[in-house]
């Protein structure tokens, strides 16, 4: 998981109102929910970068243990996977 570079799928539909994002899938007419925090990832997710250069960017920008965003990160993207809000690996 954290040499893959994580990308979210081009068909969704995302709104951001609030800091928050409301992510709906046209193929399967799903709507999706994110929080602020998720919503800020949700963003970066766009095929460049591994989670691990992604987990080191916000934990230098946070102030934060990089394992611990790390760990956090992978679980966030493996969710977003599940949901099918992501390209394929």
């Amino acid at each position: 998981m954290s040499d893959r570079h994580p990308k979210t799928r081009e068909a969704l539909t995302v709104v951001e109102l609030d800091g928050e994002a409301v992510v709906f899938d046209p193929d399967t007419l799903d709507v999706h929910r994110l929080n602020p925090t998720a919503t800020l990832v949700f963003r970066f997710l766009d095929g460049s970068g591994t989670v691990d250069e992604l987990a080191d960017d916000v934990a230098a920008a946070f102030d934060a243990p990089v394992d611990d965003v790390r760990a956090q990160l992978t679980e966030l993207v493996q969710q977003l996977d599940e949901t099918d809000l992501l390209e394929p690996a």
